[in-house]
């Protein structure tokens, strides 16, 4: 076992002071091993489970950016491993560790310690209000770009001024975050906080969708195809031409959303069943199908009423008439009136 560990350092002299000032209790030395065993730095290859050793070693002799390294791997569920010799051990959410670094971290000061804590608590439903506001806050005192966005949120919900709440976005709107893009957009569009203005809620959704924000995406792309799936009266060549441009690229921001949002493949599937030119059920059922295993509620209406309707035989109606019945009891009116008439 020693000899291996000593292969590995003998090919990896980047990590060997390191290690050795670590093990005389330096805490810049435990953060520096935790560090490239978590990133594969200094020639070593990355190993959480020995990152996690190191990691909350430094963290519980004082490093600050230390707790928050140590938080994230106890939340992955990666277990101590201090020789670092086998394939690192996953288990279970370590959420008490979790929670315990991430508040240590934000004691210290670190702001992505606070803005993780954050994380956390709304990951675990914590009813912990005052602990969650007051951690936003010292992230977003430090500038950072998501927690301003965090805190924008909550303070337009509270009933800020307009002037405020986009103050408070100047830095991420600066930086193209994409999920403050898409809140401004939303205000703009919905005339929610900033007087409605379509022009610029589309001009915040490009971005918003641009950055990669996967809500924008699809929204952007439910747009498009909505907006061009028609062909108007009289159309010319030209403009046949751009409208289909559009249309192929409403597709494919629904198709790389669809990876996450049921919603996207939910639209997606209702395009194929009965919007497009030449409807495609085979395609539909599949976007459906993939909407239902990310717990779209409208994926299971949809998807059951094709079988109702005789549209379908790729479940059975009594699978058909359950997935109505989960869709209603989840409140979508369609399902609801649909039961109606039975």
């Amino acid at each position: 076992m020693w000899r291996k560990l000593l292969g590995k350092l003998k090919k990896a002299p980047g990590i060997k002071k390191h290690l050795k000032q670590a093990r005389k209790g330096s805490v810049e030395a435990m953060f520096a091993v935790g560090k490239a065993y978590l990133r594969g730095e200094k020639e070593v290859a990355p190993h959480a489970g020995h990152a996690v050793w190191w990691m909350e070693r430094a963290a519980r002799a004082g490093h600050q950016q230390a707790c928050v390294h140590a938080s994230r791997l106890a939340w992955d569920g990666f277990v101590s491993d201090e020789m670092g010799l086998g394939q690192p051990l996953r288990e279970a959410s370590r959420v008490e560790d979790a929670l315990m670094f991430a508040r240590l971290g934000h004691q210290r000061g670190d702001p992505e310690a606070s803005l993780f804590l954050v994380w956390l608590l709304d990951a675990t439903k914590m009813k912990a209000d005052t602990e969650r506001l007051e951690a936003l806050r010292a992230a977003a005192e430090k500038g950072l770009p998501l927690a301003l966005v965090g805190l924008a949120d909550i303070e337009a919900r509270s009933g800020a001024s307009a002037e405020r709440v986009m103050d408070l976005l100047s830095i991420p709107l600066e930086k193209n975050l994409g999920i403050a893009h898409h809140m401004v957009s939303t205000w703009y569009g919905q005339g929610e906080l900033l007087p409605q203005d379509e022009k610029k809620a589309r001009h915040h959704l490009e971005i918003a969708a641009s950055a990669g924000y996967v809500p924008a995406m699809a929204l952007l792309g439910e747009c498009l195809m909505v907006e061009n799936h028609r062909q108007s009266d009289g159309e010319a060549h030209d403009e046949h031409k751009e409208r289909l441009r559009r249309l192929t690229r409403g597709e494919s921001l629904l198709r790389k959303a669809a990876a996450s949002n049921g919603r996207a493949a939910c639209v997606l599937g209702d395009y194929w069943s009965s919007i497009a030119e030449s409807p495609d059920l085979q395609q539909a059922i599949q976007w459906y199908e993939k909407a239902v295993s990310l717990g779209f509620v409208g994926a299971f209406f949809m998807s059951g009423r094709l079988v109702l309707e005789g549209r379908s035989t790729h479940m059975t109606q009594q699978e058909a008439w359950r997935r109505i019945k989960q869709a209603a009891e989840a409140g979508h009116a369609g399902a609801i009136a649909f039961l109606s008439k039975r």
